[in-house]
């Protein structure tokens, strides 16, 4: 299972259970499976987590029991590290405004092009309310300005690193070029409508969205505007463009809607496991995009800072963690 990314992950109070036999029945029961500084993670909100999970990443097998008790330890270790964040952040009295969680929610229905009524109703399809929604950006919020106020500091990039970074794009997109010429890579550029999860709504509305855009990329349309526009998938700023893939890399599903296209052309929609796609062909076996030469100094600049954010954050966490008093029941 991918590691989720721990800044922008919901915090929650979690609930542990176990299934008690009676009389032929099954019955959940929650009982206590982290103590972290006095505060308790229970069972059913760690299952309600999982299901969360589960909805964003269908193919998830929780049927074996080796791997269900590895991502129950996983999702509890983030977890455990969401609430000495949290923590961390009342005691440094870091608060979010009404404003500021209104300006937000704004952002993801402008992104989502909803309505309120159909983010009310997005909601209710998928077990949530309003006032959750609101809990989980708030949390998010005070989490993302904890890390600038505590980390920002620490991270520098100089021109040196930028240099540096550049030349190896450079050397890599040779090696790409030379290595294109010679298989069958495919230059692949998506739009992912995705089902379910934060950013995701019901199957009907991103069905509805990717006819929509199939009617406006046959009528001409640009489909790199559309991807940054609609896409919630990767490189969605970049036009969908996710570069050079291997055949045996690309997933089965977009492999069999995109067998015999050529250069240009752009799939019907298909449905994947946690959404809705588009692929077009921008390039069949030929050299890759000199990244190097094409990339702005300040682009290359937020990308290493975002990277040694990241690092920063997990020693952060680590060194928490060291801090605190920890009891694991699970």
């Amino acid at each position: 299972m991918n590691r989720l990314h721990k800044i922008g992950i919901l915090a929650v109070c979690m609930i542990f259970g176990v299934l008690l036999c009676e009389t032929g029945r099954a019955e959940l029961v929650d009982r206590i499976v982290a103590n972290v500084n006095g505060q308790i993670i229970l069972y059913s909100d760690l299952q309600h987590q999982i299901a969360v999970l589960k909805k964003r990443m269908p193919t998830l097998d929780l049927t074996d029991p080796e791997q269900k008790s590895k991502v129950e330890h996983e999702v509890l270790e983030q977890m455990v590290q969401q609430k000495l964040a949290d923590m961390e952040a009342k005691r440094l009295k870091i608060t979010v405004s009404d404003s500021e969680i209104n300006a937000r929610i704004g952002e993801l229905m402008k992104m989502n092009h909803l309505t309120p009524e159909q983010l009310q109703a997005s909601l209710k399809a998928n077990g949530d309310t309003l006032a959750k929604l609101r809990k989980q950006i708030k949390e998010n919020i005070a989490r993302q300005e904890l890390v600038q106020r505590v980390l920002k500091s620490q991270v520098i990039i100089s021109d040196q690193e930028i240099d540096a970074y550049l030349k190896w794009r450079q050397t890599q997109s040779s090696q790409d070029a030379q290595e294109a010429n010679s298989t069958n890579k495919m230059h692949l550029a998506l739009i992912m409508l995705p089902v379910g999860g934060a950013n995701g709504g019901s199957s009907a509305e991103a069905r509805k969205t990717g006819a929509k855009l199939v009617k406006e990329l046959q009528g001409g349309a640009d489909f790199g505007a559309l991807a940054k526009q609609y896409s919630k998938g990767p490189a969605a700023q970049q036009g969908g463009d996710v570069g050079y893939m291997e055949p045996e890399d690309i997933a089965p599903f977009i492999a069999k809607a995109i067998h015999g296209m050529k250069k240009g052309q752009v799939s019907d929609l298909v449905q994947g496991p946690d959404g809705y796609y588009l692929v077009k062909i921008l390039d069949v076996g030929s050299h890759p995009t000199n990244i190097a030469s094409s990339t702005s100094r300040e682009k290359v600049r937020q990308i290493l800072y975002e990277q040694a954010m990241n690092r920063k954050y997990e020693q952060w966490l680590k060194n928490l963690e060291s801090k605190a008093f920890i009891q694991i029941s699970l």
